[in-house]
């Protein structure tokens, strides 16, 4: 089956919606001053550089004028020493008010006529102060020319000279950026009124369009401008193609919508039957492995139900015949105690001394009071152990059912009872013992057997209860089953000793108190009826263990 996906067409024409960004109105307005305020500072800075190079040209040819004017009638005053000539001469050229000071000095002499600013102020004058010289000329001529009788110097504060010009300039600068701003608000005018609002009609036009109706709305205009109604004519095609294109699109969505429909109805329904596929197919391995595991465990018991009823059966004839001479032995062992007794009363009637001690030396060297005493705890220990061994052997002959052992059928509330009694639970003042097994079918099976396998897990449950606690057991019926529980409110069992209860001989119960076939002994008699025993525990919350019986065997 081909993968579909839903496809859905976004058909959105981009709306024009107002932002923080300058609209072109501003942005025309702000070039257009910018521009105009820019070319008329630039243009009056050019002007206003020839204006400064012009006026410095005027001034510097109007200094040198004032200078050669002067020098002559200077010459003839300083010739003659004339101070006050000399001064009058100053006077009229210190006149102009950008001269500071005026300084004539005689070659030949160092006579020197000042007036203005002091000479110590000159020596280091600031960068606006600048100094002029000329040479004064005598009537003398020398093969040089006319002799220089002295030097005219001038000083001229250049902040004076172009005080005049700073104001002039000003005022021409103010004058053009009023100019510049008066075109360029004539020229925003003019561009708003025939470029800007036919751009703003556009746009209003255009943002009221709604794509979700219809984009078929013919947009107009009427500025009479070629541009214009080239773009309005290409918007209008554009329009038409998109319009064309969002009803196909709606259409391939409308068939999408629905072709995904079916399609996720037909995925829903394959998944759920997948699903249930694969449940069925979890629980049928489930199934398979817990069979697999029982029929393992079944090869695995019934092999060493072989193993164990031949065993039990040669170390059964043996037992007896050392149970059997155990208690002949312990006959010939009283008979010898009650002979040596007797010897021990005549003993005195004997006159001959040397035997008499040797009687007593006898007596002493093997201890005939502690064998006295001994001797029967040790046949009876020794009795004991081979009851044990005897009831070992008995267990083991549980991994088969023997001849003799025919199945009948049988109250398991019966057994469960004669269980109770066998071990005297409903005695033992530390257990509380709750029997609900009313209302079961009677089922057919070996009764030693199953009686052996709940004084087992009985036996087991009043161990696991350390001080005082409680036993519960319930019986059900279950279709063809029967199923027996047994819990107790005992230690429980953490999941590594869970592993290994049911193995021969493991046992965490103390040595001597346990043999380690309790459970194995359980499970094996399920196992021979074709039932199970299932065993659940936690540590510190107790042991539930479930028998399950067939009803017909």
């Amino acid at each position: 089956m081909a993968d579909y996906t839903q496809v859905k067409f976004p058909v959105r024409v981009p709306a024009i919606v107002s932002s923080q960004s300058p609209t072109i109105q501003s942005k025309l307005t702000l070039y257009v001053l910018l521009f105009s305020v820019v070319f008329g500072v630039l243009f009056s800075a050019i002007q206003l550089r020839l204006d400064y190079q012009q006026g410095q040209e005027k001034f510097h040819s109007d200094l040198n004028n004032v200078l050669h004017h002067q020098s002559g009638q200077l010459s003839l005053a300083l010739q003659q020493y004339h101070s006050e000539a000399i001064q009058a001469m100053f006077e009229g050229i210190m006149l102009n008010e950008s001269i500071i000071a005026v300084e004539v000095e005689d070659e030949l002499s160092g006579y020197i006529q000042h007036r203005g600013m002091p000479s110590e102020e000159l020596l280091q004058p600031p960068d606006y102060i600048g100094a002029y010289e000329t040479g004064l000329m005598g009537t003398t001529y020398t093969s040089d020319g006319l002799e220089k009788i002295g030097t005219l110097r001038v000083w001229v504060d250049k902040r004076l000279a172009q005080r005049d010009f700073h104001s002039r300039a000003a005022v021409i600068s103010a004058i053009e950026v009023a100019r510049a701003v008066v075109l360029a608000l004539v020229l925003v005018f003019v561009l708003r009124l025939r470029l800007v609002s036919p751009l703003r009609n556009l746009t209003e036009k255009i943002r009221g369009l709604n794509p979700e109706n219809s984009l078929t709305t013919t947009l107009e205009d009427h500025s009479n401008l070629r541009e214009l109604e080239d773009l309005v004519a290409k918007i209008n095609s554009l329009l038409a193609s998109i319009e064309i294109e969002m009803q196909r699109r709606r259409q391939a969505e409308k068939r999408a919508r629905y072709l995904n429909d079916k399609l996720e109805e037909k995925v829903r329904a394959r998944t759920k039957e997948l699903k249930d596929s694969n449940s069925q197919l979890q629980t049928s391995i489930d199934e398979l492995q817990r069979t697999q595991q029982l029929l393992l465990q079944a090869q695995r018991m019934a092999s060493l139900g072989h193993l164990a009823a031949g065993i039990a059966h040669e170390i059964n004839n043996p037992v007896a015949v050392v149970y059997s001479n155990i208690a002949t032995l312990s006959e010939y062992t009283t008979e010898l105690i009650e002979l040596a007794d007797q010897f021990q009363l005549i003993e005195s009637t004997i006159t001959d001394e040397a035997i008499r001690q040797s009687l007593s030396t006898m007596r002493k060297a093997i201890d005939l009071d502690f064998v006295r005493e001994d001797a029967p705890d040790l046949v009876k220990a020794s009795q004991s152990s081979l009851e044990r061994v005897r009831n070992i052997v008995a267990e083991l002959k549980t991994f088969a059912i023997q001849e003799g052992q025919a199945k009948r059928t049988a109250d398991l509330f019966e057994l469960m009872q004669q269980a109770v009694t066998e071990l005297k639970l409903e005695e033992d003042d530390r257990i509380r013992l709750d029997i609900n097994m009313s209302g079961i079918p009677k089922v057919d099976c070996v009764t030693g057997q199953i009686r052996l396998a709940f004084r087992h897990i009985l036996d087991n449950a009043r161990d696991a209860i350390p001080a005082e606690g409680r036993i519960e057991i319930a019986a059900a019926q279950l279709d063809d089953k029967v199923q027996v529980v047994v819990k107790d409110s005992g230690e429980g069992m953490d999941a590594e000793v869970l592993a290994c209860a049911i193995n021969p001989f493991y046992t965490n119960k103390e040595i001597g108190k346990g043999t380690g076939l309790g459970l194995t002994v359980a499970f094996n008699v399920m196992m021979n009826h074709g039932g199970s025993l299932d065993i659940s525990s936690v540590l510190g919350s107790g042991t539930t263990i479930t028998f399950t019986i067939p009803i017909v065997g």
